[in-house]
């Protein structure tokens, strides 16, 4: 017992510290789900100390906890994080985004085969995915890198089966008037069934959402419908293995209403280039790059759309409120010579391609055409730049963006002595730029 003693002083010590990390993880699923829409009520805490004691003693009788390692091994949610999912249909999207967004050490699927009622049940019992992660070192503000190093347990259910499971939980494992009768795992097995049936009409709600959405042929209500339509789309194209990422559906839903395309009819020559073998790329990105590429106006429409989600989003980064076409950080001076080269590399290429086939070729493509194999391999290692930009949380140094301009630049006077007939276009595209 004194391993035991020793460790609930030292977690007395630490338990603020858990609070945080727990705080922590919360708001990056809280955060990360909102974005994606998916609709969820995310919990925190940390263990409390008089439940920590009785499970420690619960457990040491069949556990020999020889050192505090053994203890800290063995109970792994002492930071604890709940997803209550709207709608269960959902658990494979969250699953995709938890690989994405932390180091996810074990999943744990329940129900589990044991059933160590000693009331024989009629149904499955408690029905989650609890996953044990770690933080991302870049994902933590300065000052915390050290919570790297320590587990979190995200459990994800239905809001309903949450709340079973806290009821059962109570019951069962912490009486408070003596062991439970027949009767009473009876009903709680009886209310167990109930629950099921109520994930079974949640996830009918969800397809009748979906179905009234595509239905009406209107455009999206919020990025909640939208994201249904794409989910529901990416399922009948029948792939196999876990869904692709989704990305920001609430960036997408707004810029496609600034950008007037905010309905289902609107996306469908864009999802029918989306790659699911491209794990790292999101399906959001990958639709935003296709409209950008067809339209480089619509930077301006997507970077408002950006600042606009910005000014309310408590959990947002400092540099998802700055404009990409400000003079801070040398943003600006990047983004207007990244985007006069999009624009005229596609009008070197003529009409020779569709509308569709422009879009799906970047600059570094285009430029094969029109530069050696070493400016090709440079226009590739700037792209990266824009898409950190465009899509990430965080901005590349002012020193990158200021090298990569500089070199931009080179390119659009490279293409102005080579094909003299784009002169004026590239003058105009940097003029633009430079008012905007």
């Amino acid at each position: 017992m004194s391993v035991i003693k020793d460790f609930l002083q030292q977690y007395s010590k630490e338990r603020q510290e858990y609070e945080h990390l727990a705080r922590l993880c919360a708001q990056q699923c809280e955060s990360g789900l909102e974005r994606m829409g998916i609709r969820s009520i995310v919990t925190h805490r940390a263990k409390r100390p008089d439940r920590l004691r009785q499970k420690l003693k619960t457990r040491a009788s069949h556990r020999r906890y020889q050192s505090l390692n053994d203890i800290y091994s063995d109970v792994i949610d002492l930071a604890g994080v709940r997803i209550a999912l709207y709608f269960p249909g959902d658990k494979e999207e969250v699953d995709a985004f938890m690989h994405s967004q932390f180091a996810v050490e074990e999943t744990r699927d329940f129900p589990k085969e044991a059933n160590v009622s000693p009331y024989p049940r009629r149904f499955a019992g408690y029905s989650a995915r609890h996953y044990r992660v770690r933080l991302r070192e870049d994902a933590l503000p300065s000052g915390n890198k050290a919570l790297v190093f320590r587990d979190v347990e995200v459990q994800v259910a239905s809001v309903l089966m949450h709340a079973w499971a806290e009821v059962e939980h109570d019951l069962v494992y912490k009486p408070k008037t003596g062991r439970l009768s027949a009767e009473e795992y009876a009903i709680l097995d009886e209310l167990n069934g109930l629950i099921h049936t109520g994930e079974i009409a949640l996830e009918r709600l969800q397809k009748a959402v979906h179905r009234r959405v595509i239905g009406d042929l209107r455009e999206f209500g919020n990025h909640y419908e939208l994201s249904s339509f794409l989910y529901e789309y990416i399922k009948g194209r029948g792939r196999g293995g876990s869904d692709p990422l989704m990305g920001r559906a609430d960036l997408l839903f707004q810029f496609l209403k600034y950008a007037g395309r905010n309905a289902p009819w609107h996306l469908e020559s864009y999802l029918e280039h989306l790659n699911f073998k491209e794990e790292s790329r999101s399906v959001v990105e990958q639709i935003v790059d296709q409209i950008l590429a067809e339209d480089d106006s619509l930077y301006e429409a997507y970077n408002q759309a950006r600042l606009h989600l910005s000014k309310k989003d408590p959990y947002g980064t400092e540099d998802e409120t700055i404009s990409y076409f400000s003079e801070e950080r040398a943003l600006g001076y990047f983004m207007h010579r990244w985007i006069a080269v999009e624009a005229v590399s596609r009008q070197a290429i003529g009409e020779s391609l569709s509308k569709s086939e422009r879009r799906q070729l970047p600059p570094h493509v285009v430029g094969e055409r029109l530069f050696d194999k070493d400016t090709v391999e440079q226009l590739r290692e700037i792209r990266r730049l824009r898409n950190q930009i465009i899509h990430g949380i965080q901005f590349p140094s002012e020193k990158e963006l200021m090298e990569a301009g500089r070199f931009l630049q080179q390119v659009l006077d490279t293409v102005a002595d080579r094909k003299p007939e784009l002169r004026g276009a590239i003058q105009s595209a940097l003029q633009h730029r430079e008012g905007s």
